[in-house]
């Protein structure tokens, strides 16, 4: 009996834990797209609960309602707002070096818009 509980209650562990997604090797942005300013975090994604190769959030400081950020195989760093793909960034290279100034571009999903993104590195790991 007690093997039987000790191997459920592994696997059920084990299921939890490869559902989740945690968030590797933060690095926090500061800055603005267009005249707009934002802070933003971008991670490497560590579990089996997502598909993207970089995840993250930014937030306009003037609304501080978060904004969901998920990057494929390609340049792009698509934003998601309510389940909807609604705009993508992206950011020229980079290493991820505090006090780094990186440029880019933000689009509209349907690219009829496009505004320069401009952010400096200011920390890495949780703030």
């Amino acid at each position: 009996m007690k093997k039987t509980l000790f191997i459920a209650t592994f696997l059920l562990t084990f299921s939890f834990v490869n559902s989740q997604t945690i968030w590797m090797d933060e690095t926090k942005l500061k800055g603005t797209i267009g005249k707009y300013e934002i802070v933003m975090t971008l991670a490497n994604p560590y579990g089996g609960a997502t598909s993207c190769y970089t995840i993250g959030e930014y937030f306009y400081v003037s609304k501080k309602k978060k904004i969901n950020l998920c990057s494929g195989e390609d340049e792009k760093i698509i934003e998601n707002i309510n389940g909807k793909d609604t705009g993508y960034f992206i950011i020229n290279n980079w290493d991820k070096k505090v006090g780094q100034t990186v440029v880019g571009s933000w689009h509209t999903m349907d690219g009829k818009k496009s505004y320069p993104v401009t952010l400096k590195v200011i920390g890495k790991g949780k703030n």
